[in-house]
């Protein structure tokens, strides 16, 4: 599944981009959710069920660990950190469909992502994801 950028992390982006870069320095909260659910351009916050296995908790994506950009396949990419962001499941597992990453001030979605295949977890399973996003003009 393509990461969807959804029309409120759209707006949201948009401003932080172009016209709020320089007064606001938010950082971006990665979740990741339970629920067999596909984003859509009106998703919001409310549409995701977080997961809440054993030793979950949410990772803030502050703004210096991102990557400069760089292009791939004629297309601008940043990519989270050095090492992915893990999780390590305890006692009581989930399965996860994807993550949503919000603002951390504004909690507007400004992008999820459904995985290709969803991802069951029980005790001692590991996830790891590395964020990216892509930009392209239309």
């Amino acid at each position: 599944m393509a990461l969807l950028v959804p029309t409120e992390g759209e707006l949201e982006l948009l401003d932080k981009m172009l016209k709020d870069a320089l007064s606001t320095d938010e950082d971006f909260i990665l979740h990741l959710y339970k629920n067999n659910y596909t984003p859509v351009d009106g998703t919001v916050s409310t549409d995701f069920t977080e997961a809440d296995f054993t030793n979950y908790v949410v990772k803030t994506l502050d703004r210096i660990n991102w990557a400069a950009a760089k292009t791939v396949s004629d297309k601008a990419e940043s990519s989270y950190g050095t090492t992915p962001l893990s999780w390590t499941c305890g006692a009581s597992g989930n399965t996860i469909y994807g993550y949503w990453v919000q603002g951390a001030a504004s909690a507007k979605v400004c992008w999820a992502e459904r995985f290709g295949t969803s991802r069951v977890l029980a005790m001692d399973d590991v996830l790891n994801l590395t964020p990216k996003f892509t930009l392209n003009t239309e």
